[in-house]
């Protein structure tokens, strides 16, 4: 198991109360990408790094005709993802199968689906090329790769700068101390420079047909759900091995700082890229 795998299956719960509901609208929205292909006959697809299994349900909820296998790394995802598909009915549940695996070492054989999609996975892969050369490898001809991913840049976020304002009077670092020379976070650099270069590297992995385009995601955070997230989640190792004073003074001043902020302040921006792309032959 890698260290990856064990930090996902160690956060798995946070992930899905905190993290899954911001990207979600980003999630679901690779289905419209997908949904030409769908219509125009697309029967099988396959969801790389499926997570706790958002899009996998939507998809099987939204065709009747489709059947779909989800991977992802982490045991502690997959088993929220079978949690939530347990919800379904049961001729959806019936098409919709999950098992562990990575994305550059994919589990079926050759020319296997029609759709390969990804959502917010591929920065977290060793090898991107690698991860789409897979993608590629079990894509029938004419099937198509869809992702969505994080795009670099953007405005920082207002919380985050409250959040390290306040570690900072609780005598903790600030979080994004760590910048490049452009003051970007250096935790920022395996996101889609731009949806050029998304096209690009697509060409390079032996697709056709590829374009990309620029969306934004917008979540709108309370202050004690900005404090849930980290928390409970994004900061969750560091949060636990506080003392418990330490622990209550920074969600303290925490929450009494980001209360001070008007509501618009507490809109999270960010930049998001869809791309895709098809195996011609």
């Amino acid at each position: 198991m890698t260290d990856q795998q064990a930090r996902y299956d160690d956060i798995a719960d946070g992930y899905a109360e905190w993290w899954s509901p911001v990207h979600r609208p980003g999630t679901l929205g690779l289905l419209d990408e997908m949904a030409p292909t769908v219509a125009a006959g697309a029967r099988r697809i396959l969801d790389i790094g499926c997570g706790t299994g958002a899009m996998a349900v939507a998809a099987v909820t939204r065709w009747p005709d489709v059947e779909l296998d989800g991977i992802d790394a982490s045991s502690g995802m997959l088993a929220i993802a079978d949690r939530e598909a347990a919800t379904l009915p049961p001729e959806p549940r019936a098409r919709l199968r999950f098992r562990q695996a990575l994305a550059d070492g994919l589990p079926f054989e050759d020319r296997t689906f029609d759709i390969a999609a990804s959502a917010f996975v591929l920065q977290l892969v060793p090898s991107r090329f690698r991860a789409l050369r897979e993608m590629r490898r079990v894509l029938r001809t004419g099937g198509r790769l869809a992702y969505v991913l994080w795009l670099r840049g953007g405005e920082r976020f207002a919380g985050d700068a409250v959040y390290d304002e306040a570690r900072v009077e609780v005598g903790l670092e600030p979080r994004w101390a760590d910048e490049d020379e452009d003051g970007e976070p250096l935790d920022d650099h395996d996101d889609v420079p731009s949806p050029e270069a998304a096209v690009a590297q697509l060409r390079r992995a032996g697709f056709a047909e590829a374009r990309a385009r620029a969306d934004l995601l917008v979540h709108p955070f309370t202050p004690e759900g900005y404090v849930g997230f980290v928390a409970r989640f994004d900061d969750e190792d560091e949060w636990a091995a506080l003392g418990r004073g330490r622990r209550n003074a920074l969600e303290h001043v925490l929450l009494e700082r980001l209360r001070r902020l008007p509501p618009e302040r507490l809109v999270m921006r960010m930049p998001i890229v869809y791309a895709t792309g098809v195996r011609a032959r």
